[in-house]
């Protein structure tokens, strides 16, 4: 393999989106740039592309074919001619759905020449813009403009600047918050007292001041209940196992709580207190308010769920997560550790899991790693499209979070979404069985070799669902759930809850499969749930899975709940809620038929969902767009509350299109465990895209998840919950411009957080700009360079002469991306 450039320059373009119902064309534009002919033999150009490939032009000269997943290859035609220096072949490409944004574009290019195979990457790729009506609409129906600066504007207006003591000081918000008289000074002198018991939250208290300080206060047990200083102490009138008391006086600051967790988030909020400018600066001295905090949450369950399998994460970028999940208050991660395009844990005795399916680069055969995928790239063991955990980092990633009290869900997707150990398990089969080993050989195969089964998942995998009837897939899932118990075990934070997937279950699966002749029932996937259950239950593991686990359907009829495994406490997370598509009502009906839920909701709290229309936001939007207003308005109890539009911009009128629409239940309520966040992973191809889709979208979840109730969910006029919400998302946006945002600039190092792009007008000369989060500074240039923070600050509006650029920037210098206004 080599490096050298490749003669081949590529560039993609959208023709149009609305001409036929979905499909969209597209144009793809080879030029040769070397000085050779590029011969009609000899190479092949492969590459990744999210769509379904239905039919393309210049079909006498190149052959695009389907290999699997997201991965195409494409072929000269021996016959045809060749392509000379500087010359261009441009092939028209119908496909599937639509594509309004960079991200949907096709990526990963790379040259592979016959015969050795000798590999070469394209590095001159060119995206076209996307500005054309044709380009940016779905359909011919989508409603849903694009966002300019005078729209922005528009939205903001309604925005206003509250006065620093008006912005609450505390996200997420507490229970009750009391001011008292005067304030309490920490400085390196400040001596932290702490009840028999509670050494190992005065030491999670000594490393968070440390960071704001610059030195370690000293801890010591407490003898004396009149000392002056931080007292930690489980003395308080609270019966919630994460409740707690902060007493800010001007002689000292107590925090209690009846257990460790209550302490913890006590803690949190106390650094909350602190100025948001010294997390990025530290200080010798901080004037802490006076203030009396009596505080717990509103659910149990509060998560954030990552997706390392689509493209891996570091440890580093995991612990940095939690560290931020712990700050908001966050007690659940959901570690999706395993998928088509991933194992990313190892498991003692099974190396080629993470050997073979935790790599990806370019192969003929599968043997010794996966396919590229979604723009990975021909190079094996190069991040993000290869990546594992070890044993040793995973415990270490479960000890990172207990002590943040936060519970590490880890999830093993089956019996879809399985492709990278299915692969894994034939290339073990492929080597013990040229070893002569044949039963060993045997012993994890995932698939039958002779199963005839025809299907094709949503991600277009032909191939990545486990066969539920073969013996050797329960001996297999049994070794891998047992290799992580044990991991816990050794952790010392005790595997309570796995989470086996079981979404997106293509049709088709197992029907021509020799072993499932024989297994006494039509019924499958129940089949396959009670023998998973039966093997975390022994140990006392509750199964979670996506809400199909728990879902029927019959030929014809909508999905509804299951009652077969109400009695099994299986633990869905409901995450299908999209607008229009029939499943909106879905969590409250399985809450309501006995199932604890944890709301997962698509269209709020799919934080890998791009913030808006806008071509250069990364993401993808199948389900909504999702900002953070999106995921602060979440009614948890009624989503129907505050929905307004669907994907497209449709107006939603709930009693009009939802009139038979199920409602919590008293025991439904109950069964609401909580809240949790997604981020999957497939445009995340790095730590900063990774933190720019997460935050600050997750304050606006740690908000719903924590805090009491709002009064505007429980408003049933329209006008006057839609006057409370406004009122309660201005007050919000203020304390995400004026404290959390500039935070954010120094917690745990600093986040690569989005700054949303201001909005801007020019009308009779003068500039208008505002912004989403007031607080944040613009900046703005007349002569057509992008605005830094030494660029002149907006504060009023100011006369201009022809277009000019403006970004929003935090006041240590994180901003947005710059727009341009026309006069």
């Amino acid at each position: 393999m080599t490096n050298e450039e490749a003669p081949l320059a590529v560039s993609w373009g959208v023709i149009s989106n609305v001409d036929t119902p979905n499909s969209f064309t597209s144009e793809l534009t080879l030029t040769n740039i070397s000085q050779d002919t590029l011969p009609s033999s000899g190479w092949t150009l492969y590459f990744n592309f999210i769509r379904l490939l239905e039919d393309h032009s210049e079909t006498d000269r190149v052959q695009i074919t389907h290999i699997n997943g997201d991965f195409y290859r494409l072929n000269p035609v021996a016959t045809a001619p060749a392509l000379a220096p500087q010359e261009q072949l441009t092939i028209s490409i119908s496909a599937s759905a639509w594509a309004i944004k960079k991200s949907d574009a096709p990526s990963g290019f790379y040259l592979a020449y016959s015969p050795g195979d000798e590999i070469v990457p394209v590095t001159n790729v060119h995206i076209h813009p996307f500005t054309s009506v044709e380009q940016t609409s779905r359909m011919a129906s989508d409603n849903l403009p694009v966002p300019t600066p005078e729209s922005v504007y528009e939205a903001n207006q309604r925005l206003t600047t509250l006065d620093s003591d008006q912005v609450p000081p505390i996200l997420p918000a507490p229970q009750r918050l009391t001011p008292q008289e005067g304030r309490f000074t920490i400085n390196s002198q400040t001596p932290i007292y702490y009840q028999e018991g509670l050494q190992q939250q005065a030491s999670v208290l000594q490393q968070a001041l440390s960071a704001v300080l610059g030195t370690e206060l000293d801890a010591q047990p407490l003898v004396d209940s009149e000392a002056e200083g931080i007292i930690l102490t489980d003395q308080v009138q609270t019966t919630h196992e994460e409740g707690y008391e902060l007493n800010v006086t001007p002689g000292s600051i107590s925090i209690s709580g009846t257990t460790p967790q209550g302490i913890f988030y006590g803690i949190q909020t106390l650094r909350a207190l602190i100025p948001p400018a010294y997390y990025a600066n530290p200080t010798t001295s901080i004037a802490v308010p006076g203030v009396l905090v009596q505080d717990q949450p509103r659910f149990s369950y509060r998560g954030m769920h990552l997706d390392v399998s689509r493209n891996f994460h570091t440890i580093q970028s995991v612990k940095k997560l939690l560290d931020a999940m712990a700050f908001y208050k966050l007690n659940k991660f959901h570690f999706h550790l395993t998928d088509d395009e991933g194992w990313r844990i190892e498991i003692p005795g099974l190396p080629e899991l993470t050997r073979v399916g935790g790599r990806r680069g370019h192969t003929e055969d599968e043997l010794d790693h996966l396919y590229p995928s979604l723009g990975s790239g021909h190079l094996v063991d190069q991040l993000p499209g290869s990546g594992y955990y070890s044993r040793e980092e995973y415990i270490d990633i479960l000890k990172y979070a207990k002590e943040r009290h936060i519970e590490v869900i880890p999830e093993i997707d089956v019996p879809g979404h399985a492709r990278a150990a299915i692969v894994a398990m034939k290339a073990r089969h492929h080597s013990l069985s040229m070893q002569g080993q044949e039963e060993e050989a045997n012993a994890y195969l995932l698939t039958h070799p002779e199963d005839s089964s025809t299907y094709l998942s949503v991600q277009l995998w032909n191939d990545n669902v486990i066969d539920v009837c073969m013996p050797s897939t329960y001996a297999f899932l049994e070794k891998v759930f047992d290799e992580i118990r044990f991991m816990h075990e050794e952790a010392e934070a005790p595997l309570t809850t796995l989470h086996t997937g079981g979404d997106e279950v293509p049709h088709g699966v197992w029907a021509g499969s020799p072993a499932c002749e024989s297994v006494g029932t039509d019924n499958l996937h129940d089949y396959f749930l009670e023998n998973v259950y039966q093997l975390l239950n022994k140990h006392d593991i509750r199964l979670a899975g996506w809400e199909e686990i728990v879902l029927k359907e019959s030929a014809g009829a909508p999905k509804v709940p299951n009652p077969v495994f109400v009695p099994y406490k299986f633990q869905p997370y409901v995450w299908n809620n999209v607008w229009g598509w029939g499943m909106e009502d879905m969590a409250y009906k399985l809450a309501n038929a006995g199932y604890p839920v944890v709301l997962s909701n698509a269209t709020n709290l799919y934080f890998d969902l791009s913030y808006d229309k806008s071509p250069e936001e990364p993401g993808y939007y199948w389900a909504s767009f999702v900002d953070t207003y999106k995921a602060f308005s979440l009614a948890p109890l009624d989503i129907f509350k505050t929905a307004s539009q669907d994907n497209f911009g449709n107006p939603i009128d709930r009693n009009t299109a939802y009139p038979n629409r199920e409602t919590l239940t008293t025991l439904g309520e109950q069964n609401i465990l909580g809240l949790q966040g997604q981020l999957w992973s497939e445009r995340t191809y790095d730590a900063a895209t990774m933190e720019y889709l997460i935050f600050p979208k997750l304050l606006g979840l740690a908000e719903r998840a924590w805090a009491p109730e709002s009064s505007w969910e429980n408003t049933e006029d329209d006008v006057i919950r839609e006057a409370q919400l406004s009122q309660a998302w201005n007050q919000f946006a203020n304390q995400l411009g004026q404290r959390e945002l500039p935070r954010l600039d120094g917690l745990s190092g600093g986040f690569q957080y989005r700054v949303p792009s201001p909005g801007a007008r020019i009308v009779q000369g003068t500039l208008y700009a505002n912004t989403a989060f007031p607080g944040l500074q613009i900046r703005y240039t007349p002569d057509g360079t992008a605005p830094t923070i030494d660029s002149p600050l907006y504060t009023e509006p100011v006369q201009i002469q022809g277009p000019v650029q403006l970004r929003a920037f935090t006041p240590g210098g994180h901003h947005s991306r710059a727009i341009t206004v026309q006069p």
